[in-house]
């Protein structure tokens, strides 16, 4: 009796669980657009958390943070000082509104990007002269930097992670004197983890200079209350040839990783991949960044070169995000091995459409290149990997 009991309240709670709807599948994750101060609309106080200037009162009666020509503008002058052997003039954190600013905690996931001009009288040094920072509110030693040092000679930009101990790892570096009296592009894609990760991309219009990642990198060091970025100029004194100079910085975007998706961020735009021959950006409001990579293929040298990692060595799910109205086809090359090709159908061109191959993928970085040397090929708004 009481086996003919529970075998029927099972059966009923089977048809309950039957009768109960299919839980949504998970969001996948996605690139979402957090902070996008405008010079034209917002003024300094209103784009950042807090404005460091001329903190010591050195150079009484002179703004040295202030828009200028739609850009973000901070001077530095020799006589200014923050104490007694450095020079600061720097902004901080991101504001959202006139109370509120953005946050970033443990173990998210953001890509920070800008414009940066760096004029010829804003050179390397000898001693410290950093131009971002990533730090935690109070006092401390940044979790990574932007600086312009002095290596063997030759004037440098690189980007530095700090660990715990204070001990520097360089992420990249290039020569610093081909990207000063321009605008150049950068980005900084980070997990704020115990282990997590750095990676830092430097472009000059079209070409990719600096595409590196540190992996296994702690930034987050247990008791920090959040992270926080900086811009402008902070420089030791103890250099020889300073100059009266300034730094230019706009374009600001910070996006956070969302989605009820994996946060290991296996996902890469196509904007910051290697572009070659006619390749290049365009706006899409479709695209999970907002831009998109188009005019590849139709000729030799058209491409985009994605650098993808790979935790082990092995066969991986590479899926292609593109727009396309009509079928075109990507060829696609992994580390310079042959090509397979991947065709897309759509309907316009700013709405994505996908397809799966099976790649092959060594241990750590990895190069995918774009490109159809026959015909034109769709345009590319990401990639992932699985």
């Amino acid at each position: 009796m009481n086996k003919r009991i529970g075998g029927v309240l099972a059966a009923l709670a089977l048809a309950a669980a039957a009768a109960l709807p299919a839980a949504a599948p998970a969001a996948a994750a996605a690139w979402t657009l957090r902070w996008s101060p405008d010079p034209a609309d917002d003024t300094v106080a209103e784009a950042f958390e807090g404005i460091e200037d001329d903190r010591s009162d050195s150079h009484p009666g002179v703004t040295h943070i202030y828009v200028s020509g739609g850009a973000y503008r901070f001077d530095m002058h020799t006589q200014d000082r923050d104490g007694d052997d450095r020079q600061r003039n720097e902004v901080k954190g991101m504001r959202t509104g006139s109370s509120s600013y953005l946050k970033i905690l443990e173990n998210e996931t953001w890509r920070i990007s800008y414009q940066m001009y760096i004029p010829t009288s804003l050179d390397a040094t000898s001693s410290f002269t950093h131009i971002a920072q990533m730090k935690v509110p109070g006092s401390g030693a940044p979790l990574y930097t932007m600086s312009l040092p002095i290596s063997g000679g030759t004037p440098k930009i690189n980007v530095r992670y700090w660990d715990e101990a204070e001990q520097t790892h360089e992420v990249g570096n290039t020569n610093l004197e081909p990207i000063q009296g321009k605008w150049v592009d950068t980005t900084f894609e980070f997990k704020a983890s115990d282990s997590g990760y750095l990676r830092w991309t430097l472009k000059d219009g079209s070409t990719t200079l600096v595409d590196k990642r540190l992996d296994n990198t702690d930034l987050w060091r247990g008791d920090d209350e959040y992270l926080r970025p900086k811009w402008g100029i902070y420089r030791s004194i103890n250099s020889s040839g300073l100059q009266n100079t300034y730094l230019l910085v706009r374009n600001l975007q910070a996006y956070q990783l969302t989605g009820g998706g994996s946060t290991d961020p296996s996902a890469y735009e196509a904007e910051q991949g290697s572009f070659s021959g006619t390749a290049r950006t365009a706006s899409c409001s479709g695209c999970s960044g907002g831009t998109k990579v188009g005019w590849i293929g139709g000729g030799s040298g058209n491409a985009v070169t994605l650098n993808v990692q790979s935790s082990a060595a092995g066969a991986r799910q590479l899926t292609v995000h593109g727009l396309v109205s009509g079928t075109r086809s990507f060829q696609v090359s992994v580390n310079g091995g042959a090509a397979q090709t991947v065709s897309l159908t759509g309907t316009d061109w700013n709405t994505p459409v996908s397809k799966t191959v099976s790649v092959q993928l060594g241990a750590g970085a990895n190069s995918v290149r774009f490109f159809n040397d026959g015909a034109s090929a769709p345009d590319l708004d990401r990639v992932t990997i699985q």
